[in-house]
């Protein structure tokens, strides 16, 4: 359950670091070639009716892994403070 909420967050993080002008423009383009590669129509397993979707979308999920946790070495994360008496974070 775990490993599935990662993979979402890390989808979800992936277009915002993708246009953060702050990410190296290198980075994006190995992880856009990557991406073209996974999704191009010479597949191993796109014989395999349901194995062909399935390995396509496991390694799309773990390329936003991948970019997710290399793009973010180069975003400063934003500080997060809490209020004096509230349980609600602020930005």
């Amino acid at each position: 359950m775990r490993s599935f909420l990662v993979a979402k967050t890390a989808v979800l993080r992936t277009v915002p670091l993708v246009r953060d002008v702050r990410v190296p423009l290198a980075l994006k383009l190995v992880a856009a070639g990557v991406a073209l590669l996974v999704i191009s129509p010479i597949d191993i397993f796109s014989d395999i009716p349901v194995l062909g979707a399935l390995d396509d979308a496991a390694l799309l999920t773990l390329l936003c892994v991948w970019f997710v946790s290399q793009a973010s070495k180069h975003v400063e994360p934003v500080p997060v403070r809490r209020r004096p008496g509230s349980k609600l974070a602020v930005r």
